[in-house]
């Protein structure tokens, strides 16, 4: 017999075979590895996919909407520049008599996993079962290929659902956007999704709190005062009912009842505990370890490059893509201890661990949410030599110790309120001490400066001072990446491994700009003609909705067939309404494009005479040219085949450019660059860290050090 295990990722396909056997030999097949061994007299082929290998789209047609279509009338692509994979699969596969499926334990991994199986045959010639597995170690991978498991379909069906829903919700709305801004002579694409359209709105709505914002006056009263082992500081607390003290007057008068006074003050002292945090799922992990580490979640967390998503290829943590923050169910004390045992074998951490290990909690502390798939994100292995970047080294760390904080004992913490009264006006200040470091000596993440006032309970002191500032209220902060995604994760909007794709997206489309995410005209204009005409593709509610639908296709409890009438018929009513005021949308966009052709112009300022740079076609591609060329100035820009200027500057002045080359291994690299290549360019040699630059060769676009020589071997330096 011969069996075929199918892996999503080259890595994990590597890794797979050596925990199953120590004979494994590596075979090629053009320039793809895949991996054969024998077990029990029987042959094994482990080979890669590289994430999904064919792409869901429409039958040919008119572009046209609404375009509602049976699932079963979509077809199946196979993606430009992963064919060979599929070749790959579809030859070893016609060897094997069984297909065991290893890709990732989740909606997309399982849906992934049946894309192949039916697009070759499969499902009625092969027996077909699951390795289910949580982390990338020794025990758990022989554990699940011991324990084989029927193939998951309702897992795999909800990730068929997902985009089946995703391609016909995106490619409705985005037609209607694109062909209404046609009207008006537009030419790009203009698109919006199930999960895309709510989140623009989301970010639109605070621009327009921040924009509508209304400053308030407020005042703040600082009395010092003076005790026997020194001063420290009261505030006026607002009178009874109000949030903040609003009345000069008020201010005025509490000042100078306090000013000068000898006073009795109040001290009320209580002591807190403060239990560890529960351990990560991917969300709280994607927050917390860019709260930390300064990463992107998008750094720490891609599918396909991530940090973390790394570690668990390595099999040094478990599956990032949980959704949980409950350890394995069948875990029991030993099971702690020994996680605990691992992390103490990697020395930065040995100390803690020890500490950990003698002063082991009853139960972990674990937080509410669940997964029915995966266990909270847990250390599973101990890194051997260096680490492949500081990064890795710090993400790991940080999961490392937050699994140790919820098996430490708690903080104990002294918190102490201060009240000193003058006629009808009440002074505040409160502190605390640090009693016991608990959890927080492995987890210093989390600590905060305590300092405790030096005054005792019915200690008479003197106010030697009095200040009142005169402040205003400020408006809401604009979402950053991190708060995006945790108000996502809050209304129910995308996935763990999507809502950082979305994001991305919306960047790309030049609907928000800047890291701390602000509309551009034309996502406002997107985001309000959807809002006021067609407010159900903005409806965070309705988006919420069809992700717990499809939470319950995943565990049985829904039909995934009955699901997708039910959600195309009520895109097909949503597309009809949309259809029926295109003339006003059209009308709507108009003033934004006028808006978006004149940026596609002009791309910033001369560094030389101060005139706008203006960007232009000829038939050998772009160029960027200061308005007084030739004649006043000279100063004269190249952009390469692919390259797009972005809304962003370099520390010079310039715009930032991005781009990508191809390596020889037909991987794309993205890059970015000074548009005038200075020497504070973002894109930096790797190796001697001098500024690389562009270049068209024989074979296309390279870039190349301008000290070293070296080629395509760069970093993208953040700007201080």
């Amino acid at each position: 017999m011969t069996t075929l295990i199918l892996t999503e990722k080259p890595k994990v396909a590597k890794r797979i075979s050596s925990i199953l056997s120590k004979n494994v030999k590596q075979k090629k097949m053009g320039k793809l590895a895949y991996y054969t061994f024998e077990l029990g007299g029987e042959e094994y082929l482990v080979v890669p996919a590289a994430g999904h290998l064919l792409e869901l789209d429409y039958p040919e047609g008119e572009w046209v909407y609404p375009a509602i279509v049976s699932p079963d009338e979509l077809i199946l692509k196979e993606i430009d520049g992963k064919k060979q994979f599929l070749r790959i699969i579809e030859k070893l596969g016609k060897r094997a008599n069984r297909i065991i499926v290893a890709t990732d334990l989740d909606a997309e991994g399982s849906s992934i996993a049946l894309e192949i199986i039916r697009a070759l045959g499969w499902e009625d010639t092969k027996e077909i079962y699951r390795m289910e597995f949580s982390s990338l170690n020794s025990s758990e991978i022989k554990a699940a290929f011991s324990e084989l498991k029927p193939f998951d379909y309702p897992r795999a069906n909800a990730g068929w659902a997902r985009r089946v829903l995703d391609l016909q919700w995106g490619a409705n709305v985005s037609r209607g956007l694109t062909l209404s801004a046609r009207k008006r002579n537009w030419i790009k694409v203009l698109s919006s999704g199930r999960v895309q359209g709510p989140t623009l709105a989301l970010i639109v709505k605070r621009e327009r709190e921040i924009r509508n914002f209304v400053p308030r006056k407020y005042y703040v009263v600082t009395a010092r005062l003076e005790g026997r082992k020194g001063s420290f500081e009261v505030k006026l607390a607002p009178p009874k009912g109000a949030e903040r003290v609003w009345e000069k007057d008020y201010a005025e008068r509490a000042a100078e009842a306090i000013r000068g006074k000898e006073l009795i003050v109040k001290v009320k002292s209580r002591k807190v505990s403060i239990a560890p945090p529960p351990p990560f799922d991917g969300t709280t992990m994607q927050i917390e370890v860019s709260r930390i580490t300064g990463l992107t979640p998008k750094q720490i967390a891609d599918r396909t490059s991530g940090i973390a998503q790394q570690l668990y290829e390595a099999g040094l943590i478990s599956y990032i893509g949980t959704e949980s923050q409950k350890y394995p169910k069948a875990w029991k004390r030993e099971d702690f201890i020994k996680m605990v045992e691992l992390i103490g074998l990697y020395g930065p951490l040995s100390q803690d661990a020890r500490y950990v290990m003698e002063n082991l909690r009853e139960k972990p502390v674990e937080g509410k949410k669940d997964d029915p798939a995966h266990p909270a994100i847990h250390v599973v292995g101990t890194p051997e030599g260096e680490f492949q970047s500081r990064y890795h080294r710090k993400v790991y760390e940080v999961i490392a110790r937050r699994n140790l904080a919820t098996l430490s004992p708690d903080a104990l913490v002294k918190k102490v309120n201060i009240e000193v009264k003058v006629d009808e006006f009440r002074f505040k200040a409160s502190g605390a001490s640090l009693i016991e470091e608990g959890w927080l000596r492995v987890y210093p993440y989390a600590k905060k400066d305590y300092t405790m006032p030096p005054v005792e309970d019915g200690e008479k002191v003197k106010c030697i001072d009095v200040v009142i500032e005169e402040k205003e209220t400020q408006p809401p902060k604009r979402y950053t990446p991190i708060s995006i995604i945790k108000e996502m994760e809050r209304l129910g909007l995308g996935t763990k491994n999507t809502r950082v794709q979305i994001l991305d997206i919306l960047k790309e489309r030049g609907y928000i700009e800047g890291k701390s995410f602000k509309p551009t005209t034309l996502g406002e204009a997107v985001a309000e003609v959807l809002e006021e005409h067609v407010p159900e593709l903005t409806n965070t509610e309705l988006t919420s909705k069809l992700e717990e639908a499809m939470k319950r296709i995943e565990e049985g409890k829904l039909d995934h067939k009955e699901f997708l009438l039910d959600a195309l018929a009520k895109l097909e009513r949503i597309m009809k309404n949309f259809k029926g005021k295109e003339m006003i949308i059209s009308e709507k966009l108009s003033e934004a494009i006028q808006e978006c052709r004149k940026f596609q112009y002009i791309v910033g300022k001369c560094p030389k005479c101060k005139r706008d740079l203006l960007l232009k076609k000829s038939k050998y591609g772009y160029f960027v040219i200061c308005s007084g060329y030739p004649d006043a100035c000279d100063i004269k820009y190249n952009l390469y085949r692919g390259e797009t200027i972005l809304r962003e500057t370099c520390s010079c002045g310039l715009p930032i450019v991005e781009g990508k080359v191809k390596t020889k291994s037909n991987k794309v690299l993205k890059y970015r660059r000074c548009l005038g290549n200075c020497e504070k360019s973002p894109l930096r040699c790797a190796k001697c860290g001098g500024v690389m630059v562009p270049k068209k060769g024989k074979y296309g676009l390279y870039l190349q050090c301008t000290k070293c020589g070296s080629v395509n071997f760069f970093r993208i330096r953040k700007p201080s």
